[in-house]
């Protein structure tokens, strides 16, 4: 356990090498977000991705590989430390949210959202998990560079295009996926949803990085 927490504090060390470019990413999303439902859905997904993503290929272009290699550090303790991290980070992404919401909604900023918190906060997690399940096994596998065009597909295919399908305007009304889950507990459907790609992820994770040869 204390190897993958050594592990959780590098990869937060290596992001406060590259946090003035996320901090302004960050920032014009949380702009854009107070008054348009979209970019207030992608919030917690953009976050999540910035920093866990950005962290981690940040940590491969310089070779944490070789690091790996070297550490009394086992490849599953390595592969859960990178899951462990991205949900730290979309914790993050939602608390960060959280607060936007409130000090909003105090300055009567974001009246004229047509989606609830709940909703927003729960599509976030849900879009945030699916990029997590599918990013890191992606960038294990591939790698930066040679996934550097995938990891973009898959952003926009993850965060771009459910966000502008869950929320679309009809009528006057914006419709988003919870309503569309009325009939059903898409509460229990969600956890059990990101549970199931969680865990597939990680067995995948864990199967590519054990193949691999660190050194080469």
């Amino acid at each position: 356990m204390n190897n993958i927490v050594n592990l959780i504090k590098l990869s937060f060390n290596n992001f406060l090498s590259i946090k003035k470019s996320v901090v302004l990413i960050v920032l014009c999303f949380s702009v854009a977000a107070i008054t348009n439902p979209t970019f207030a859905v992608m919030l917690i997904g953009m976050i999540t991705y910035v920093i866990a993503y950005q962290t981690m290929a940040y940590e491969d272009s310089y070779g944490i590989n070789y690091l790996i290699s070297y550490l009394p550090v086992t490849k599953k303790e390595y592969v859960l430390s990178r899951y462990l991290f991205n949900l730290l980070m979309m914790i993050f992404g939602c608390s960060f949210y959280s607060l936007l919401y409130l000090i909003s909604k105090k300055l009567n900023i974001m009246e004229n959202l047509t989606l609830d918190y709940k909703t927003i906060l729960y599509t976030g997690i849900f879009i945030s998990i699916l990029l997590i399940s599918v990013c890191i096994p992606l960038l294990l596998k591939f790698g930066i560079i040679k996934g550097r065009t995938m990891m973009t597909v898959v952003f926009m295919a993850i965060i771009i295009i459910p966000s502008f399908t869950f929320v679309r305007a009809s009528n006057g009304k914006v419709i988003s996926l919870a309503e569309k889950l009325t009939y059903v507990n898409e509460d229990l459907l969600l956890i059990l949803l990101s549970l199931a790609s969680l865990i597939i992820s990680y067995f995948i994770s864990c199967k590519i990085y054990n193949k691999k040869e660190l050194l080469n």
